[in-house]
């Protein structure tokens, strides 16, 4: 994705909503060092066996543990969905049924990030976005934190609308 090529509506809504996240957090620095922190450890966090991880802003988890199969899957599936808009058209039989059994998989995970500075909320994110039938995606916030390069974020967070 890239930010700067999306409407100005879509732009002002995504921003509001990282800056909603931002601020559980204690702010854009604080949510931007989780973010760092994250890409950090190897390997991926969300393969952790308990589901559970922490960083030095937030301690994070999962409803439910990853396995590296669907971790890998989901991946790709976010690659097909940022190239062609839709992470099931024109996919061989054998990849639909591996993207739809990690969609059946992950629908009902959500995951909870808290923060550990004092004063400051937790919140809530599911992976995948199911509000429309048929057209099930990948969470902006999950994107923004385990996928998309920082530099998205940054723009996400430091958006002005004229």
């Amino acid at each position: 994705m890239d930010f700067n090529k999306l409407d100005t509506s879509k732009k002002e809504e995504l921003h509001q909503e990282i800056i909603a996240y931002a601020n559980c957090m204690g702010g854009k620095n604080f949510f931007l060092k989780m973010i760092e922190d994250i890409r950090a450890v190897k390997p991926n966090p969300l393969l952790n066996k308990t589901g559970t991880f922490h960083t030095s802003k937030a301690k994070v988890t999962l409803s439910k543990s990853m396995f590296k199969e669907t971790f890998n899957s989901l991946f790709e599936a976010i690659r097909k969905e940022e190239k062609s808009g839709d992470m099931l058209s024109g996919l061989a039989p054998k990849d639909y049924k591996t993207t739809m059994n990690v969609m059946r998989t992950l629908r009902n995970v959500s995951i909870n990030i808290e923060s550990k500075e004092e004063g400051h909320e937790s919140f809530d994110f599911s992976i995948l976005d199911t509000r429309e039938e048929k057209k099930t995606k990948v969470t902006f916030i999950f994107k923004i934190i385990f996928f998309y390069h920082l530099d998205e974020a940054k723009k996400v967070l430091a958006y002005k609308a004229n």
